[in-house]
């Protein structure tokens, strides 16, 4: 009787020891595997707004602009272009290209 229970405790005992050794083995490679995040600079808070207000100071031109972009389709890849920084001071001021 004692043979049946130390095979089956060494059985056991193996199935705990992998069951560690997999277990240690994941969390070393998720370890090896993590990295901080990289990010980009955040634009100014506000700068798109700052930028319209002072487009829209300058006058008429400004609403012929948007008459345009809005007869194009729309804004939406203008303004992320604007966010971007993707417009150069020389074009247009655009405050995000810091």
């Amino acid at each position: 009787m004692s043979d049946i229970r130390e095979e089956a405790g060494s059985r056991t005992g193996r199935a705990l020891r992998r069951s560690v050794t997999a277990g240690l083995g994941a969390a070393t490679i998720a370890m090896a595997l993590a990295s901080p995040a990289a990010a980009a600079q955040p634009n100014h808070q506000a700068c798109l707004g700052h930028d319209i207000r002072t487009y829209a100071g300058a006058g008429a031109g400004f609403g012929a602009f948007v008459s345009g972009l809005a007869a194009d389709g729309g804004v939406g890849d203008e303004i992320q272009a604007h966010l971007v920084g993707d417009l150069a001071d020389d074009a247009l001021h655009n405050s995000c290209n810091d």
